[in-house]
């Protein structure tokens, strides 16, 4: 009996401990969905809270109420970030939950403001820093503008699209379920996702990244990227003739649809180009390619505008043909560069083909036009020995200023176009990084790709870096 008694008190408080440790194992082991409020010391609500777990995973972003719901366990850690606001570090417990039924419960967070003491120091010079500082990413592509910054980024088989703020803070991440190489910005700012022969047009709703449905990327190139320019009154639309030896600025009013020709470009090669087109059109070459990628009739269909012959005889003949890669090498011809951008209510056309800044109001009514020079070189008007301009105008639209891009050896220069002058002025030379890629220009801070020889992943990475324009 009394080993009977001996074996019922070690056995039953022991059978009693297991099953209190089971239900506090799955305590712990259950998912809570935590109701987040952030907000300042004041009680005012915080949005744009980026919230992670202790991988570094982003797991929720407040929105404009100060509110998110995030997912995590008990004991686990997570962290609430925002740029003006002290970072703070929180695990879960009874502690710091309220109002918890089932698996959901509340949080509240309150964030205290950043007090900056800067140290006395000058500053001597404006030097690169990453403006993505995850180094375990290749940035394929990014575009910056007014809400932030998009990026493609691949990590071994992975690859997502981030929106960032120009302070670094991840806003939303979503992963894409194939490889996209190229960012696409539009007239209207919306921002699209390319491939081969897809394209996805993504979003921020305020809390996540959302996908249209898709695109294809022919349909894309016909009926969206012709428009360069939307002000209240117009629509501009991009067409190359000739050959690609000229381009016609189309302007479209919104109110009545009536077209005009803005501004056309075109140079010495142009009376080439149309005798080029006309023998491969007599053969029938012409006529085949427009077959399978025909592109201005369907612009003018889509804006509701008759297919007649508003811009002549010879800009009709010349109807546009896409001039991809493969087809330029066909052709062994190259495109004419003379880019169009608007801001700050006006309409700029760089004519470079007659060393002309052509201005236009929103509405399309000739302003001025100014002498440029900076791509020509002092030996002959209509050549480019000895200039090292690369054929690239770069756009801060947040500031309203134009900049030229020169390369030599590999080192970039930029200078800053007068825009009311046509001269150059304020000379920018990124000489910390040699042969950066895909320079943009937003608010002053010029941002660049840069092939990093940092072997932090089995391989060199493609960062991207930014520095403050002097």
């Amino acid at each position: 009996m009394k080993k009977l008694l001996l074996i019922y008190s070690i056995f039953v408080p022991f059978v009693l401990l297991v099953l209190l440790s089971d239900r506090v194992s799955a305590q712990n082991s259950n998912v809570l969905n935590i109701n987040v409020i952030v907000s300042d010391s004041t009680g005012k609500a915080l949005k744009d809270v980026a919230i992670y777990n202790s991988k570094q995973n982003l797991i929720g972003i407040t929105n404009n109420f100060g509110k998110t719901i995030v997912s995590a366990r008990y004991g686990d850690v997570i962290v609430f970030s925002h740029i003006s606001y002290e970072q703070i570090r929180l695990m879960i417990s009874d502690g710091n939950i309220f109002d918890k039924k089932d698996n959901e419960c509340g949080m509240l967070v309150v964030m205290n403001e950043k007090t900056n003491i800067l140290p006395e120091a000058e500053i001597v010079e404006n030097v690169p820093h990453l403006a993505y500082s995850n180094k375990q990413v290749w940035v394929s592509d990014y575009i910056v503008n007014n809400s932030g910054m998009y990026l493609i980024i691949d990590s071994n088989s992975e690859h997502s699209l981030i929106f960032l703020s120009h302070e670094q803070d991840t806003l939303a991440k979503a992963k894409i379920n194939k490889k996209f190489d190229y960012l696409y910005e539009d007239a209207f700012g919306n921002i699209h996702l390319l491939s081969k022969d897809t394209v996805y047009q993504t979003y921020y709703d305020g809390e996540k990244l959302n996908m249209l449905y898709p695109a294809d990327i022919q349909t894309f190139k016909q009926k969206l990227m012709p428009v360069q320019v939307i002000t209240d009154s117009l629509l501009v639309l991009q067409r190359y003739a000739s050959m690609w030896q000229e381009i016609l600025y189309i302007s479209v009013n919104r109110n009545n649809k009536e077209t005009k020709v803005l501004a056309d470009c075109y140079g010495s090669t142009r009376e080439w180009g149309r005798t080029y087109y006309r023998d491969m059109k007599k053969d029938g070459i012409i006529d085949a390619i427009q077959n399978e990628n025909p592109m201005f009739p369907d612009i003018m269909e889509m804006l509701g505008i008759e297919k007649e012959n508003t811009f002549g005889d010879d800009a009709i003949e010349n109807t546009f043909v896409d001039f991809e890669s493969s087809q330029r090498a066909r052709y062994r011809l190259q495109p004419i560069f003379s880019p169009i951008t608007f801001f700050n209510d006006t309409i700029y056309v760089f004519d470079l083909e007659k060393d002309k800044l052509i201005k236009f109001t929103e509405n399309g009514t000739f302003v001025k036009d100014i002498d440029i020079s900076f791509h020509r070189t002092t030996y002959r008007k209509d050549s480019r020995i000895g200039n090292t301009w690369d054929r690239n105008i770069i756009v801060d639209k947040a500031l309203g200023k134009c900049y030229a891009q020169f390369s030599k050896d590999g080192h970039v220069t930029l200078k800053e176009i007068d825009l009311q002058t046509g001269t150059t002025k304020n000379t920018i030379e990124l000489n910390h990084h040699v042969f950066p890629e895909n320079i943009q220009i937003h608010n002053g801070i010029v941002y660049y790709k840069f092939i990093d020889v940092r072997q932090t992943v089995g391989r060199d990475c493609r960062s991207l870096y930014k520095m403050q324009l002097k």
